[in-house]
Order: C-alpha cells, then structure tokens, then sequence
C-alpha cells in the first residue's frame, strides 16, 4: 500500500510546477532534491497513517512545508488540487479498491498540468508559466506573452522579504 501510494506522490509532486519554481528559486541551505525527497515521504506518510486524514490537512501540510522548507506561498491553488488528488487515491486505498487506484494512476497526466519555459535576456530572467486553455481560440495564443499582458498566469510568492 505504501510502495503504490508513494508512487502516486512521486509521479504528482514531479509534475507540480509550483514544487519545480520553488526547488529552482530556493534559496535555503541544503540539497533542494533531498528536500523534495524527504517532502515526498513525509506526505506519504502523512496521507497513509494519520488518523482522519482530509483534504484540508493534507492542503495544511503541503502548505506548511512549501513555507518551511522552500519560503513559499502558493496563491495559485495548486496545494488543494492536489491535496483532493492525494485524498482520492488514499481513500481508494483505504476502500481496498487497488483496481480503480491503478486505473487512477494511469489516468495521471504525464508531464506538468502547465508548462514551465525559462526565457533569459541579458539584463534579466523571466518564467513564463502557460497553462492549456481550451476556449482560447489558436489566433490568440502565444508562445511568449509579457507578464503584464497574460491574464492565465499564476503567481507564486515567497513570504522571504528580499
């Protein structure tokens, strides 16, 4: 039980793209990708053997890491996606329901929800973050919109006062 659900942590925290921001930018001591690793199976952990686990405290603890570990706030809901995601499959694995969980599992989308780009000009480093709009017609997108003009991107800030 542990080994699958872990993998479904490993697959959906490798795909987050507000983890991925937070690891490039981090600036704390120590090895970001240990971090990442240890952050993984503490909320393995966490989902599988604490009692009355929820979505709510699953969204606290991913919450309260990003902020501890990485200085970082994430305003752009990704932390309730994915706590609803990891409550999904623990509550199929706590059902029994190994047959559906692996359905599940496969039905994970393969690669980020949205797409990193890092653009870099001499004076300054921009991340461009677009996520897929399917009521956008094609005539509208672009690949590198300015920040100030894209209303899909999604912000997210570190508490760490610079």
């Amino acid at each position: 039980m542990e080994e699958a659900f872990g993998r479904v942590v490993q697959h959906i925290f490798s795909n987050w793209t507000a983890l991925k921001l937070a690891v490039e930018y981090s600036e704390s001591g120590g090895n970001p990708k240990e971090v990442v690793n240890d952050f993984i199976n503490y909320t393995t952990q966490y989902c599988l053997y604490e009692s009355n686990v929820d979505p709510d405290g699953i969204q606290e603890a991913l919450d309260d890491i990003l902020d501890q570990e990485f200085d970082t706030i994430c305003e752009d809901g990704s932390t309730r996606e994915i706590a609803l995601v990891l409550y999904r499959f623990v509550d199929l694995l706590k059902q029994g329901n190994t047959q559906l969980f692996e359905e599940e599992y496969q039905k994970l989308p393969i690669g980020a929800m949205s797409s990193v780009k890092s653009i870099k000009s001499p004076s300054e480093e921009v991340t461009e973050v677009s996520e897929p709009n399917t009521s956008e017609p094609d005539s509208e997108k672009s690949s590198q919109i300015p920040m100030e003009e894209d209303s899909e991107w999604t912000e997210v800030k570190s508490r760490r006062k610079r």
